[in-house]
């Protein structure tokens, strides 16, 4: 299907937001979490509430299908379909009101649930449901799919918390649907009341916790069930399903009907409020049926949640390093946990609850610990699909419930229906509920995966109507649930629940295709048996088991990469664009490497594509967070590096890559002649003339040159015999634009009693991979490794450096480079650190602690507060195999030991990236990234000294904050002057 000419051209009149037609478009919202692809007609982002009507309108008069969408972290395949995709989350996000007293708020569609709980948690409030997926779930999604969580028998549905809608129907018209309202729909909904109530009840699951199709029982009302822990004054809701003779909210239709009533355009919500205190208890079973067995018998002490955890999610995030920091609270290797959690108003209680639970495990009490043991639950469904192979796990049973008594014996046959078919899969979340998530792991691109998949979906299905249960239980239905819709209630309930949509949307123009309408659940897989790839031989090693083609579909599409907290991913942060997201990234990648190649004298040609993803992988700094904040690891920084080595075979670089590639090497040459680079560089049309030529930003200095008089005073070779030797590594920062860094790193290591011997190569490659210059990185690696060896000689000695990306790439990118030399590599890299890690593992540590100490204690305390803004680079390192701290945590817990007071700037990029910033198309967008959350933090920071580890970080300090910060180094260095 095709867009009419005429109805383009109306829309452009009336639109003022962004209409995208291009196949790059069409690729990034051909997909959302689930495991399906279908391409739209185009993608419009409406900015303004007007621009949604128009396009409603507009659509229905042209008969032209819809879909409303969010942050398309759907896993039932809702957000994905042949329509015109009305994406809602990037400008219609505002949280119009938070009214503290009636416990209210309105929103519109494109807020996310997390900056929601954030704004209302200053009036003690949040929204009750909590699904997994709130830092980057919309409100619109969450209605549209009838979210709930892990406190679901506290909170019951979305469908229990929505008080009032306005929305637009198929047809174009305005209506609000609340408890009082007249609508399209009053008299088809009085109707089912009347004929269907009998049905409804004879056919509707007995689980309470149940997202099929539309909210029928919400019509009567009636439920079969109530959640375990529901409040006896329905917090303050006038209508509600679980009292009897309540009033009938048009609202709940909302609910669960995933685009296809309506688009809504805003929302009117109820907040709860915020427990006062939590406390966890961790309970370990022998098996995961063992697990189900107990939640009855937990479930009398009265938990606000109880969730499970298999043996399989937490060996899984033993190897994500974001999560494995976090497992501190698991000990041993149980085959299930479960996670019980009590709330209300005074800790000694809930600790005593906790301690009536049996053998717990662990008690969380701080909302530290309470956090990590939630962030391994919540990272649970990305963590089961990190694993490098094509058998991956599916989502096509993940969303079942049933009656919790019933819980043990749908386990207990879910396992013997997956042993039938020779495979094994994740159990896990909302034990409480009777809900459980299950994905088998299949080989979907193989036809016995895709019939296995069938099969076990129709066993399932049975199952599961056999206990009394439902096949979609928050998910929604989508796609991958939409044929059991029949099955599940019969044709009547289902006709009733067809008439409803008759009423609100007659040409059927709102997420066509969906609900009892879907195709069935084994079409329109994105990993299908259809599914080819053709890629080019890559420059670097992939650990994948199908190498880069492997690396780039290792994006399960949960969207984590949206969120707008921590590092991950700093240019959607800035954009709020998908493609600047790194599962865009990965989608339009897949997309190149399944389309068109052809080779011609070793220079690979790539299809239609290769620009959009040359655009946005050039907006990827490369900050490293998708390794560790990714729950399936993805590591876009490398795909780039990949992609970039590839794309310029065939294109033209631009000047700038071989001066920031080769930095180290034009340092060198220009440092004899500082002096005179320097006063060239300062000049104003000299500098404006090398930014032009170089497609350089003028709107930033240029760093200076320090000059050879400037070097480091200790020897970089040699040495005394007595003293323990330890390898230097270093970079072009410190060596000649700050060798004051270089220089603190030669008086603390001989302070520590060290005798230091610095590596005659500069850096270890990280500046020319970063281009894309791998040959030339792999030549460098050679020369590293060689001189290592040279130097240490088969001792073991460490090499240290004090710049992130050059001592992270040779302890991370090496084997990429070189997979041949793997062994002698990782005998190599085990020793390799920061300089801030390898003193926390020095025996001298206790000396440089008595040392500092002595002129801290001159100081007043507010001399001891500094501010920290780690490097990226260090926030995205995992755990060391000796459990102490790498990366940032390495510099907070040196500085803390010398005696300092710490505050970690709670930020992520902070938008330099290295070089990046220097691009002149990139210093907008790099400034963006800095003003999210660094400057402002910084210009209010109290302390008066602000430290940073990386170089590129303090340039974009000094430029962006105007604040001005050292390195970490340098400052213990300056404390340690009296006793050099």
């Amino acid at each position: 299907m095709s867009l009419h000419p005429e109805f383009l051209h109306e829309l452009k009149k009336h639109f003022t937001g962004d209409l995208r037609f291009d196949t790059a478009s069409r690729v990034l919202y051909s997909t959302d979490a689930s495991m399906y692809q279908i391409e739209p007609l185009g993608v419009a982002i409406p900015r303004t509430q007007d621009d949604l009507q128009s396009a409603v309108e507009l659509a229905a008069k042209y008969k032209v299908p819809i879909l409303p969408r969010g942050a398309g972290s759907s896993l039932g395949g809702q957000a994905i379909g042949e329509a015109l995709i009305l994406d809602c989350s990037r400008y219609l996000d505002a949280i119009i009101e938070i009214d503290s007293e009636s416990h209210t708020a309105i929103v519109e569609p494109g807020v996310v649930l997390a900056d929601l709980n954030r704004a209302a948690a200053k009036s003690g409030l949040m929204f009750g449901p909590d699904p997994a997926s709130a830092e980057r779930a919309t409100m619109g999604g969450v209605i549209g799919n009838n979210a709930t969580g892990a406190h679901s028998i506290l909170y019951g549905m979305t469908a229990d918390h929505l008080i009032s809608a306005d929305v637009i129907l198929g047809d174009g018209s305005l209506e609000t649907w609340n408890e009082y309202g007249d609508s399209k729909l009053s008299r088809v909904a009085e109707n089912i009341r009347l004929q269907y109530a009998e049905k409804i009840k004879e056919k509707f699951p007995r689980s309470w916790r149940n997202s099929a199709g539309y909210r029928l029982n919400y019509l009567l009302p009636w439920t079969p069930s109530v959640p375990s822990q529901w409040d006896v004054n329905d917090y303050g809701l006038s209508t509600t399903v679980y009292r009897q003779n309540s009033r009938v909210n048009l609202a709940s239709l909302l609910a669960g009907s995933e685009g296809t009533l309506a688009v809504m355009r805003r929302a009117k919500v109820n907040l709860v409020s915020k427990p006062k205190h939590t406390i966890l208890g961790v309970l370990s079973y022998a098996s995961i049926a063992d697990a189900c067995d107990d939640v009855p018998r937990l479930l009398e002490f009265k938990p606000s949640a109880i969730e499970l955890i298999p043996q399989m999610i937490i060996q899984l995030a033993r190897g994500v390093p974001a999560y494995a920091r976090q497992m501190g609270w698991m000990t041993g290797d149980p085959a299930a946990v479960l996670v019980i959690e009590f709330s209300g108003d005074q800790p000694s209680a809930l600790k005593d609850a906790v301690r009536q639970l049996g053998d717990v495990v662990t008690i969380a009490e701080s909302p530290e610990e309470q956090s990590r043991v939630w962030n391994i639950r919540k990272m649970g469904l990305g963590i089961l699909d990190s694993r490098p192979q094509p058998a991956r796990p599916a989502a096509f049973i993940e969303d079942c419930a049933v009656p919790v008594e019933r819980l043990g014996d749908f386990v207990r046959e879910v396992e013997k229906i997956m042993k039938e078919h020779n495979t094994e899969g994740g159990i896990y979340a909302h034990a409480s509920a009777g809900c459980l998530h299950i994905r088998p792991i299949l080989n979907l691109q193989k036809g016995e995966g895709a019939r296995a998949m069938r099969s076990i979906g129709e066993q399932v299905l049975r199952l599961v109507l056999s206990l009394g249960g439902s096949m979609s239980s928050e998910h929604g239905d989508g796609i991958v649930s939409g044929e059991w819709i029949e099955k599940t209630y019969g044709v009547e309930v289902t006709e009733a629940m067809r008439s409803i949509k008759r009423a609100a949307d007659p040409d059927y123009l709102l997420n066509p295709k969906k609900m009892f309408d879907a195709p069935p659940m084994d079409s329109h897989l994105r990993y299908g048996e259809e599914y080819r790839v053709n890629v080019w031989t890559s420059a670097l090693h992939f650990e994948h088991e199908r190498g880069l083609a492997g690396a780039i579909e290792h994006c399960n599409g949960q969207g984590v990469c949206r969120k707008t907290t921590g590092v991950m991913c700093p240019s959607f942060q800035a954009t709020r664009d998908e493609q600047n997201s790194t599962r865009g990234r990965s989608n339009l990648l897949r997309a190149l490497i399944s389309g068109q190649k052809t080779v011609n004298d070793k220079r690979s040609t790539v299809n239609g594509l290769s620009s959009a993803v040359f655009e946005s992988l050039d907006l990827c700094l490369a900050c490293k967070g998708c390794t560790s904040e990714c729950p399936s690891g993805v590591d876009m920084p490398k795909l780039k590096y990949e992609f970039m080595n590839e794309y310029y075979k065939t294109h033209r670089r631009h000047l700038r890559d071989y001066l920031f590639g080769y930095f180290h090497v034009v340092s060198k040459w220009l440092t004899p002649i500082a002096p005179l680079a320097n006063a060239f560089m300062k000049m104003d049309w000299s500098r404006k003339l090398i930014a032009g030529v170089m497609g350089i930003t003028d709107r930033r200095p240029f760093p200076l040159l320090a000059g050879s008089k400037q070097g480091n005073k200790y020897p970089r070779a040699g040495g005394q015999a007595e003293k323990k030797k330890v390898i230097f590594l270093s970079d072009v920062f410190s060596r000649y634009l700050e060798p004051q860094v270089e220089q603190a790193v030669f008086d603390i290591l001989q302070a520590a009693g060290y005798d230091v011997i610095a590596l005659p190569v500069i850096g270890a490659g990280a500046s020319l991979l970063s281009k894309g210059f791998i040959d030339a990185a792999r030549s460098h690696a050679e020369k590293v490794l060689a001189e290592i060896n040279a130097i240490d000689g088969g001792a073991g000695l460490s090499v240290v450096g004090c710049e992130p990306p050059e001592v992270y790439c040779l302890k991370h990118e090496y084997v990429s480079l070189l997979p041949e030399r793997r062994a002698e590599i990782e005998s190599i890299t085990k020793n390799v650190w920061l300089v801030d890690e390898f003193l926390l593992r020095a025996d001298s540590i206790k000396d440089l602690r008595i040392a500092t100490k002595k002129q801290l204690d001159i100081l007043e305390p507010d001399n001891r507060k500094i501010t920290f803004h780690p490097h990226c680079h260090q926030r995205a390192e995992g755990l060391a195999d000796d459990g102490m701290p790498t990366g940032a945590a390495s510099t907070l817990a040196l500085l803390r030991v010398l005696g300092f007071e710490v505050d970690v700037v709670d930020a992520g990029c902070c938008g330099m990236a290295g070089t990046f910033g220097y691009d002149a198309e990139h210093y907008d967008l790099s400034m963006r990234v800095g003003e999210l959350k660094l400057f402002p933090a910084l210009r209010q920071a109290s302390a008066s000294l602000i430290v940073s580890s990386g170089s590129a970080c303090r340039l974009q300090i000094k430029q962006g904050a105007q604040r001005e910060a050292q390195h970490p180094l340098v400052l213990i260095s300056s404390y340690l002057k009296d006793n050099l």
